[in-house]
């Protein structure tokens, strides 16, 4: 690793107006480093939810080809 990796980006927070106590100054730190994505999260394995996938939206007769071709392998696959 690198130097400029190991190291944490100094990032200054400039408060304009008003005079917010110890407890604003520290929700205002961890909404913005929230919304920085910085920590990495395991959401587990994903499921596959097909509903209202817009190959189905698609109005085909039950019996035509083109229903088969697009919107059955749409479902199909894995």
């Amino acid at each position: 690793m690198s130097a400029e990796e190991s190291e944490p980006a100094v990032t200054e927070i400039k408060i304009v107006r008003g005079n917010p106590t110890d407890e604003e100054v520290a929700a205002l730190v961890i909404v913005l480093a929230g919304a920085s994505g910085g920590g990495q999260v395991d959401e587990g394995p994903q499921i596959r939810d097909l509903w209202g996938h817009p190959a189905d939206k698609l109005r085909y007769a039950a019996i035509s080809w083109e229903r088969i071709t697009r919107v059955e392998r749409t479902h199909l696959r894995r």
